[in-house]
């Protein structure tokens, strides 16, 4: 069960709270990686996470903050650009039928989704996420956690998780309120930081053991940042072996577990994410290890017996 605590290191307001066991797996066997850093690992699954982290309504508050979605925005055509290389992939694995995007932001993937689904539909626990969704797409977002929205069971085709389960307190009653909320068969597509794995994070934690100023807030032992710190709160860090288990224990078929194609960039950054991610494409399908900076995942809900 969370335990409140108090955490002088986050420069914003946050309020924390400590676990004593392992929300993946329910395990006590909780272990200390980095105690400056709030990090902590499960011995029993190997389920990496923040501990203490901070609760969802810090989070909630974080997230809502005014100008928070304004990058997104100022980058609509990178971001444009992003959506659309990951739409290519998902309609590899896509039902035919609707589609729920779980954690929308501003709506920006739902308006160019549209027109390959029978209907669209998003949630997002932002409240200036969903002002934005509305003004700047048409789309019209339900405002709050998908765990506790009055949806109708068993109503969706396909659901889509870009970068949310990092977020949840719970990401195991997430991936069953998935399963609850798609019909049989229906498909779940999960991306995901890839920060316990990646080359980047390595890189950062030996700067960090360096003494380089860039990477100050960055933890010496796994190159993964403060909660607080970033423009991001991640509580969950996952790794592929990690995640596939999660969701075949959630009781879904894991289709695909490869790379998320995440990054939104113009110009010569966009030449040089792209090169980086073609040589960690081709480093994976040499290898099945993944060293990128994103687990893509697909699974589909075993149907009901």
């Amino acid at each position: 069960m969370p335990e409140t605590v108090e955490v002088e290191l986050a420069p914003h307001a946050l309020d924390f709270e400590r676990l004593s066991c392992c929300p993946l797996c329910g395990s006590a066997a909780l272990v200390s990686v980095d105690e400056a850093y709030n990090l902590g690992r499960c011995d029993s699954c190997g389920y990496v996470l923040d501990n203490p982290r901070p609760t969802m309504e810090s989070i909630i508050r974080f997230y809502s903050a005014k100008g928070k979605y304004d990058a997104w925005l100022d980058l609509r055509a990178p971001y444009d650009r992003l959506w659309r290389r990951r739409l290519k992939k998902l309609l590899r694995y896509s039902r035919p039928g609707n589609l729920l995007d779980v954690g929308a932001g501003v709506g920006q993937f739902l308006a160019i989704a549209r027109p390959h689904f029978a209907g669209v539909f998003g949630t997002e626990v932002s409240a200036s996420g969903v002002q934005a969704a509305r003004e700047q797409y048409g789309v019209d977002l339900s405002h709050g956690l998908v765990e506790t929205l009055d949806l109708d069971l068993e109503s969706f085709d396909n659901i889509t998780l870009f970068h949310v389960l990092e977020h949840v307190p719970d990401p195991k009653a997430l991936l069953a309120r998935c399963r609850a909320l798609l019909r049989d068969e229906g498909m779940l597509l999960i991306c995901v930081p890839n920060d316990v794995a990646a080359w980047a994070s390595r890189m950062k934690a030996a700067g960090r053991r360096l003494g380089l100023k860039p990477f100050r807030k960055f933890s010496p032992v796994m190159g993964l940042p403060l909660a607080g710190t970033s423009r991001e709160i991640h509580l969950s860090h996952f790794t592929p072996p990690v995640l596939r288990r999660a969701l075949t224990e959630s009781g879904f078929t894991v289709q695909d577990i490869s790379l998320d194609p995440y990054f939104a960039a113009k110009g010569v950054r966009l030449a040089l994410h792209s090169a980086y991610l073609a040589l960690h494409t081709l480093l994976f399908r040499v290898s099945g290890v993944n060293r990128y900076d994103t687990i893509w995942a697909v699974a589909t809900k075993k149907a009901n017996s």
